[in-house]
Parts: structure tokens; C-alpha cells; sequence
């Protein structure tokens, strides 16, 4: 019988495996075409929907690094993960073995070849991704021997590269200098780390032309706002001439208070007055809220919040912690993103060198264990009763044996059949007379300790009967007369009735003894 599914109606209905090799909803099934320039290059459109409304290519998103709000919020986002000493490269291994010498010879090479390399520039070339869509890294390589040698890892502008039909990265060059025809790009010699990239966006999502609004209203916001402070910022000299001042005497009382301004001096006709008026500040403040919505939309869209960037008058430490919160998410999602560039470029140097046979590095940010957290454990560990050897604080907590020692606890042994006594931890006064109080659940602490074996004795024997006569059943039927046998008796006052009947007593001898002690110390 051939292999298939099932659909939801009950029928069968087989694979064809000639289809299941072969793609079917692609762009030319679907009947897409693109643009006499596109066809002719066989290059897709960049599909952003900002630059499209604008008519802009991704060259304009360099520009917008001019601005304040966009380069603070970009190194902010950048730094967090620059500035993270935990990233690392070990050689590559199946999960919970040992790399073979094969494997550590190669991480061994690799590493030994980025001894020269800049690692902070790469990281940061790969961190362009999430603000341009994409980031090409060129591979430059050099045979050495039986060896070919990783030189250099550069990154290159993204407006330099393009994706075909078919979503294939291909080099294009410089816009306006296409090339006759696009080149692919030769296997090993580039990694394209990109940021949310899909079958219809291979571009990737860019967050910088999603600010391409904010820095433009911005912008002219600000130029209309320069505009307002030069005319309006300084008082107005407002003169009024006499009732019957000629129009000529008006001209040049105009140019007296135009003169003013600059010299602070001003001769005026008999009669008239002057005074100075200043604008108000609604329209500043109008100014200031239009720009500050500006900048926060751009704090938002690169950093995903606000308050890391600047502070917006009284904020709750909740709100503060919301804040951080999401910013240690952006920023666990680029070391991520990070880890998997650098252990692709390490996939492509095994590749090239040794082929699919050996294990190629693995990179990751592995951040170290928080020993507050540990320490914490382990102290809940200990008073439950655990005791750690010298190698574990060695292991766990980096000391030296001679820096520190451990406490052996001497434990004391129990009687048969019964429990160590409770005196491990002695919370009583270490000297001078006791309170009468204290001797009183003393008292009944011992008596409980002193019946505790007897009635754990008689409950391990009734429970060797009932595993007897569980080993000894035949059928279910001789389990169930069985353990009638056995429970019947226990219907009548027992040892643990007697056991219990103990514990009530000494427990009212105790009460009692603790109110009289409590009535002759007040006395």
C-alpha cells in the first residue's frame, strides 16, 4: 500500500512524490511580474512599503543617521550587546559528548585565524541588520599550505546587494551603476545575517525607514520652530504715535524703534509711547510636545520603549523595570542573532577545510551562573539538613582550598527502629537558668521522641504483613480476603491509639505545667 494521509472526509489520497521535490507557489506560478528594468535583471523590487510611498531606495536610510533621536537610540540598542563580555566560541559536539580531535583542531585553526581579526567592528556590521533589513559579510580568504586561512571578515552596504526571483542574494552594486547583469554570489564568500526576512520581504524588515516620517515631520518641525523662536523669541517694541502724528513722523518713529533693537535706544515724538510685548508660550509649548511625539516614535521603533533613552518626567519603578524589561529582550534577540552569524561563518570555514566529516564551532553568549542565586540554594540545602564537600564550593564558586574550610556536622545515631533526636539545632539560652516553660517542652519533646520508635516499630511490622500477603495472593480475589485478615483487627484500639493516647497526655501535662510556671514567674 502506497503512503499518504487521510483528509478530514475519511479518503485516502497517496503522495505523489514526483510534486513533493518541486516548488509550487512561486512568484511566476502565481503570475507576478515586475517592472521593464526588474524583468530585464531578473531582480526583485525592494517591497518596503515606506520607501515605495516615497519613491526612495535604501541608500536614503544612511541620511537619517544625522539625526540626534535615531544615532542615540541605535548605539544604546548596539552597546547592550557590544559591551556583553560573554560571548564565546567552543569546538563543536554532539549534545553531552566530547568533541573528537578533528573537531578541537578545527576550532583550534579558527580561532587562531580571528586572533587578528576585529571582532567588536564585525559584531557591530552584523548589528546593522535590524536597521537596514540585511547585512552582507564578505568572507576574504587565503590558501596557506594545505589550509585556506580566514584573513578577513568585512562588512559591506546592503544597497550594493539585491535578491533575485528565486530570493538568492545577488551583488548589484551601486545604484545608478547597476551592473550589466546582477552577479551571483559564490558559495563561501558571503554571510547575509537578516532581520525578520520573509518569502514576500527578503529584504528583511528595516526599522530605520519606518523613521523616515518621524525624521522628516521632525525636521521641519524644527526648521519652522527655529523660524518661531528667531521671530518671536525676543519682545516686540510696540510704539503708538500721537493722535495727529503725520504719516512721515510715523516712518521715522518706526526706524527709531527699529534701531532699538539693536542699540537699546530710541528717540521718540512728544506723546508717544512705548512698550514691550512678548509672545506667548502656548505656542512653544506646542513646538516642544510636537517634537518630543517625534522623538519618542523614534525611541520606540529602534528600542521598543522610551524611558532607557529619556526620561519623561515621574515615572514608577514599575513602569522603569516594564521598560528595561523589553530592552533586555532586544537585546537577547541580537546576541542571538549574533551567535547564529558567527557560528554560520564558522559552518562555511569548516566547509571550506574539512567538509561535512567534522563538526564546525559553535558560538554562543553564555552568561554566567548568578552565584547569589546558588548561594541561596545551597544555604536552603544546608538547613534541611545537607552538607557540601570542599570541591563543591571549589567547582561552583571558583575558591581555592586554602582559602576556605568546611564544617564536618557530626550526626547522631538513631535508635533502632527509630529516628535521630531532634537536637541538631539547640535554640535554647547557651547558659544561666532556664525558664520553667522551657523545661516543660523539654519535657514533652523527649516523651514524644521516646514513643516515636514503638509506634514506627508496630506500623513497619503491620506493613511487612500487607507486603507478605501481597507476594502471597494468587488472584485478586485472595488479595481482598487478605487484606480483610489484616485490617479487621486494626478496627480495635491498637498501638497507634495507645501511641496517640500518650502523646494527648503528655501534651496536657505540658500545657498544664506551662500556665504554672507562667503564674510563679509573674509571682
Amino acid at each position: 500500500m502506497a503512503n499518504g494521509i487521510y483528509r478530514a472526509d475519511g479518503t485516502f489520497q497517496p503522495f505523489q512524490y514526483e510534486a513533493l521535490g518541486t516548488e509550487l507557489a512561486t512568484r511566476q506560478n502565481a503570475g507576478i511580474t515586475f517592472g521593464e528594468l526588474e524583468s530585464w535583471l531578473n531582480v526583485l523590487p525592494d517591497p518596503d512599503p515606506i520607501l515605495r510611498k516615497r519613491g526612495d531606495d535604501a541608500a536614503v536610510l544612511a541620511d537619517l543617521l544625522a539625526d540626534d533621536q535615531v544615532t542615540t537610540a541605535l548605539l544604546a540598542r548596539k552597546n547592550r550587546v557590544l559591551n556583553c563580555p560573554d560571548f564565546s566560541l567552543r569546538p563543536g559536539a554532539p549534545e553531552g559528548e566530547e568533541p573528537t580531535p578533528e573537531a578541537t583542531r578545527l576550532y583550534e585553526r579558527f580561532v587562531q585565524d580571528l586572533e587578528r581579526t576585529n571582532m567588536r567592528e564585525v559584531i557591530s556590521g552584523i548589528l546593522d541588520a535590524p536597521f537596514f533589513g540585511f547585512a552582507p559579510l564578505e568572507l576574504v580568504w587565503r590558501r596557506g599550505g594545505d589550509w585556506w586561512h580566514l584573513v578577513d571578515i568585512v562588512p559591506r552596504p546592503c544597497r550594493w546587494f539585491a535578491f533575485d526571483n528565486a530570493n538568492n542574494p545577488v551583488f548589484v552594486g551601486a545604484y545608478g551603476g547597476l551592473c550589466a547583469q546582477p552577479l551571483e554570489l559564490p558559495p563561501g564568500k558571503f554571510v547575509l545575517v537578516r532581520h525578520h526576512a520573509t518569502y514576500d520581504n527578503p529584504y528583511g524588515l528595516r526599522l530605520l525607514s519606518r523613521c523616515l516620517w518621524p525624521v522628516s515631520f521632525k525636521r521641519g518641525g524644527m526648521s519652522f520652530y527655529a523660524r518661531f523662536v528667531e521671530r518671536h523669541g525676543m519682545p516686540w517694541v510696540v510704539g503708538e504715535a500721537p493722535p495727529k502724528a503725520e504719516p512721515e513722523e510715523k516712518r521715522r518713529m518706526a526706524a527709531n524703534l527699529a534701531r532699538m533693537v539693536q542699540d537699546a535706544v530710541a528717540v521718540v515724538p512728544y506723546g508717544a509711547s512705548v512698550k514691550l510685548e512678548s509672545a506667548g508660550q502656548t505656542q512653544a509649548a506646542l513646538h516642544e510636545m510636537f517634537l518630543s511625539r517625534m522623538d519618542k516614535a523614534i525611541s520606540k521603533l529602534l528600542m521598543g520603549q522610551t524611558l532607557t533613552i529619556e526620561m519623561e518626567g515621574k515615572n514608577s519603578q514599575a513602569a522603569a523595570q516594564t521598560h528595561q524589561d523589553v530592552a533586555e529582550g532586544l537585546a537577547d534577540a541580537d546576541k542571538a542573532m549574533v551567535a547564529d552569524a558567527w557560528s554560520e561563518i564558522a559552518w562555511l570555514y569548516a566547509q571550506v577545510n574539512t567538509g561535512p566529516g567534522v563538526l564546525a564551532p559553535l558560538a554562543a553568549y553564555e552568561e554566567p551562573e548568578d552565584l547569589n542565586e546558588r548561594a541561596d540554594l545551597d544555604k536552603k540545602l544546608v538547613d534541611i539538613g545537607v552538607r557540601f564537600t570542599a570541591e563543591h564550593f571549589m567547582e561552583n564558586y571558583g575558591l581555592k582550598e586554602s582559602e576556605f574550610s568546611v564544617e564536618d556536622a557530626a550526626p547522631v545515631a538513631p535508635e533502632e527502629g527509630g529516628l535521630p533526636p531532634a537536637a541538631s539545632a539547640d535554640f535554647a539560652a547557651p547558659s544561666g537558668k532556664r525558664h520553667p516553660a522551657e523545661k516543660a517542652q523539654a519535657a514533652l519533646d523527649a516523651a514524644i521522641v521516646n514513643m516515636l520508635p514503638k509506634a514506627l516499630k508496630a506500623s513497619g511490622a503491620f506493613v511487612k504483613e500487607v507486603e507478605n500477603a501481597i507476594h502471597a495472593a494468587k488472584s485478586y480475589e485472595d488479595l481482598q480476603d487478605a487484606l480483610v485478615e489484616l485490617l479487621a483487627p486494626s478496627l480495635a484500639p491498637g498501638a497507634l491509639e495507645a501511641f496517640l493516647a500518650c502523646a494527648m497526655t503528655a501534651a496536657s501535662g505540658h500545657g498544664a505545667a506551662a500556665v504554672r510556671a507562667e503564674v510563679e514567674n509573674d509571682g
